[in-house]
């Protein structure tokens, strides 16, 4: 895995800044020479019953519209829609990038959802704005949709004003800072594993991130207190064995991960260990760390019990001051990963464990 298996990508465009920056950092920090790029524009369909008072304004379609006048609009949509994705295919072009063009007319999150399965796509890349909220095609609960539908890996690139201050889209850094979201279960791996395989590469810097939840103490006891309600007394020193203890089953984790990268690969990883809430941690980590990129793993169906699963990914999608990569295994795939690495690998790297 010395550098990026080539992929085949579709990218959803429509006419906003946020769907250019997303095409411009899709272009200069995913896409890579090799890899094949579908550009895939879902244009309005103009009927005439359903002409509003923004469609009246942008193409030129009346209140009272005639089917000429429909019909007209329709054509100025699909030419704009032309144009727009043939802009982004010379885009590909100037990089060596093969590509192919697509305008479709109808709800765009169902074509994108389901081109994105008939081209067999390894992953479909999505703008979305700060606040997640887009009166466009592609964007807001667009994104949502073709995050949970996909049947491939979703990336997900925001433009938020802090992202435009830390990033670059345009240039392709020798170097980045990828954050990889782990756990011990098989989404969290099967994302690892594809991070490796398709997006980072030797020069990164690779940061396997890693949320301890602190230790539950399980009460039970017989006895009656003075409401009803049973009364446990747990020593304290008790209590913090328990939680040492947790916390290093935690690190092994995350050092696992780190020893199978460092045996499998060439590029290098380093590990870290958070405490508290998992959300919170998250968005906190990938602030500190100026991250270019977060890497996470989802359940098919977007509902997990791991740490960085389900609801998290949907968390991030909304307020990741990064891009967002959501791998997602195709039914096809297998996971393969031996987390237990051989045993003078374990030792080359220690999981740093931050308390705040």
């Amino acid at each position: 895995m010395e550098t990026p298996k080539s992929k085949r990508v579709m990218v959803a465009v429509d006419d906003t800044e946020v769907s250019a920056y997303a095409f411009q950092w899709a272009l200069g920090n995913f896409i890579s020479e090799g890899d094949y790029v579908i550009v895939l524009s879902a244009a309005p369909y103009l009927g005439i019953d359903y002409p509003n008072a923004d469609m009246a304004s942008e193409y030129g379609v009346p209140m009272l519209a005639t089917p000429q006048d429909a019909e007209r609009a329709e054509k100025k949509v699909t030419g704009h829609s032309k144009q727009l994705v043939n802009k982004y295919l010379d885009m590909c072009r100037q990089k060596n990038i093969a590509c192919e063009g697509e305008v479709v007319k109808g709800d765009a999150g169902s074509w994108i959802v389901d081109e994105g399965e008939r081209v067999s796509a390894d992953a479909i890349v999505v703008g979305s704005n700060a606040h997640g909220l887009l009166a466009r095609t592609i964007l807001g609960s667009i994104s949502d949709y073709v995050l949970h539908n996909s049947p491939c890996t979703v990336v997900v690139v925001r433009q938020s004003e802090d992202a435009l201050c830390i990033h670059d889209p345009l240039s392709s850094q020798e170097s980045r800072k990828v954050v990889i979201a782990v756990d011990d279960s098989k989404e969290a791996i099967y994302a690892f594993t594809w991070a490796l395989k398709f997006f980072c590469k030797p020069s990164d810097n690779v940061i396997l991130y890693h949320v301890h939840h602190p230790y539950v103490q399980p009460i039970t006891g017989s006895g009656t207190g003075e409401f009803g309600i049973e009364e446990v007394y747990i020593p304290p020193d008790v209590s913090a064995k328990d939680e040492v203890e947790s916390l290093k089953e935690s690190q092994k984790v995350v050092e696992k991960f780190m020893a199978f990268a460092n045996h499998e690969s060439k590029i290098k990883c380093e590990g870290i260990v958070r405490t508290g809430q998992t959300e919170a941690k998250v968005i906190e980590g990938l602030i500190s760390l100026k991250a270019d990129a977060v890497v996470v793993g989802t359940h098919e169906k977007g509902a997990v019990a791991r740490t960085f699963l389900g609801s998290v990914s949907d968390h991030l999608a909304h307020n990741s001051p990064c891009p967002l990569i959501v791998a997602k295994a195709k039914k096809e795939a297998t996971i393969a990963f031996d987390v237990t690495p051989p045993e003078h690998e374990t030792n080359n790297g220690v999981a740093k464990h931050h308390s705040t």
